[in-house]
């Protein structure tokens, strides 16, 4: 089964140095909430697109950190992708799961439904009806536009709250 799509955005420094003043759960958490809200447009469509029979799988499209997934998971599958030995993918796995600063990922996509990927993807008894991929295309350059967008903007709220409270503590 397909495992789903990995961006990796480069060319963030200045916000990447503003996340690195910020104390590590901080940086966390506002890089949840910018991963989050940039990402919520994408299952809207996948929403829309999805062919519904019952409703169920067009409801549970989830736009969430939490993934059945091992943190750095993805790690290990791409590093058995690039030939690695076990060992080394497990290595990168470690790596990966360590985190760096802000490092968070978030799913976009059905839920535990058996049959989502079926429907997605099609089989030898149904054809495919693409609803993420396509929700995927249409949307991917919004999505790294509004992640600089809500990321610089939830960098100066964290910001000035860490502000206020060394004043407070202060006073």
């Amino acid at each position: 089964m397909a495992r789903g799509v990995q961006v990796k955005v480069e060319g963030f420094r200045e916000l990447e140095r503003a996340l690195a003043e910020l104390p590590r759960a901080t940086a966390k958490n506002v890089s949840r909430r910018a991963l989050l809200q940039a990402g919520q447009p994408i299952a809207d469509q996948a929403r829309q697109l999805v062919p519904v029979l019952s409703g169920g799988l067009r409801d549970s499209i989830v736009v969430t950190t939490r993934t059945a997934n091992k943190p750095g998971a993805g790690a290990f599958a791409a590093a058995m992708r690039g030939g690695a030995t076990r060992a080394e993918a497990g290595k990168a796995m470690r790596a990966a799961a360590k985190g760096g600063r802000s490092s968070v990922e978030v799913y976009i996509g059905a839920g535990q439904l058996p049959h989502a990927h079926l429907v997605e993807f099609g089989s030898i008894n149904n054809s495919p009806q693409p609803y993420l991929r396509p929700a995927w295309d249409a949307g991917k350059q919004k999505v790294l536009d509004d992640i600089r967008e809500f990321l610089g903007q939830e960098i100066d709220k964290a910001a000035q709250r860490a502000a206020r409270k060394a004043l407070k503590a202060k006073g």
